[in-house]
């Protein structure tokens, strides 16, 4: 199997808007490949073609939750250890992330994918930049990303990125957040000249709207994502409630 979507969610950002990104995939995509869903608390996902995986609690993921107090950083790492695990688990060649406030407009052409994530690409993905206290930290919008599990650096990019996580590597960080520990893995991989995909170039801090995806992802971010749901998006998208 050369490319496999996978992503995460509750029950309540399911009933928000995780459906419909479900049901975007189903529409234009599940021809092309498997979409993996890690639900928490393993509540039903009554969407055809999507695999349910249920909810890892490694003994890791546990003793970060319990060693941490910020309620943000306790939360966005749900969805780094469900890389962490995804990254071991999932069969293929290239495993792509959605984020559950993701809809897919359209069909992504294999071509494309194909050019995106070629053979000697480690990670694919949108750079961001942030400047803090007259620094410059670097991120990745996280909303989508190609990883190469082919590649010959495949195993130090997993070993890196469960490291930052397992081991509170904070230090360079600007904040304990997936998109920043994605985006430091990033920055060590390309330190030992391994080649990276950024699909960002234009420094962008919405990068999807203005890149090569722009025709196929609408990622609905803070903010305008609170002022949707299903209902909505099925309207606007076309989306088949027949599930």
């Amino acid at each position: 199997m050369k490319y496999a979507a996978f992503t995460s969610m509750n029950r309540d950002y399911y009933d928000h808007c995780g459906r419909s990104m479900l049901r975007s995939y189903k529409k234009c995509l599940a021809d092309l490949m498997p979409m993996y869903v890690y639900n928490e608390d393993n509540f039903g996902v009554k969407v055809k073609t999507v695999t349910e995986l249920g909810w890892h609690e490694s003994p890791e993921y546990k003793e970060f939750q319990e060693r941490h107090s910020n309620s943000h950083v306790k939360k966005f790492a749900k969805k780094g250890f469900s890389v962490i695990h995804a990254m071991k688990n999932l069969d293929c060649e290239r495993l792509i992330w959605f984020d559950a406030d993701t809809i897919i407009q359209q069909e992504i052409p294999k071509h494309l994918l194909d050019l995106i994530a070629p053979k000697n690409v480690l990670s694919t993905h949108f750079s961001v930049w942030h400047t803090k206290q007259d620094r410059e930290w670097h991120s990745c919008e996280t909303g989508f990303f190609i990883i190469n599990k082919t590649h010959p650096a495949f195993d130090q990019f997993y070993e890196t990125y469960r490291d930052i996580y397992v081991n509170d590597k904070t230090d360079n960080l600007r904040r304990f957040y997936d998109g920043e520990v994605y985006g430091r893995t990033v920055e060590l991989m390309e330190q030992k000249g391994h080649p990276m995909m950024n699909l960002n170039p234009g420094r962008h801090k919405t990068p999807i709207s203005r890149s090569v995806l722009a025709p196929y992802l609408n990622h609905f971010k803070a903010g305008v994502k609170d002022n949707i749901d299903n209902n909505a998006l099925a309207a606007k998208f076309d989306l088949d409630e027949d599930d």
